[in-house]
């Protein structure tokens, strides 16, 4: 497994490369466009509040909707 840490420039570039796809999946979730970017936001909160410089993440994408979806 690859196991990346992140810091917030890294991070931030990846939420903005998976913005589109984690949108999609949470417009479905929540069966609303507006409120699946309520989540997207709030998953990105979440996301930069969790990150420092020793965080390590064994796969990013997955961890990301983990938040998204809980």
């Amino acid at each position: 497994m690859i196991s990346r840490k992140f810091d917030r420039p890294a991070l931030e570039a990846m939420l903005a490369e998976l913005h589109p796809k984690l949108h999609r999946y949470c417009a479905r979730m929540a069966g609303s466009v507006i409120d699946g970017e309520d989540i997207v936001q709030e998953t990105l909160l979440k996301a930069l509040q969790a990150v420092d410089g020793s965080m390590a993440v064994e796969r990013p994408e997955q961890w990301l909707f983990r938040i998204a979806h809980n």
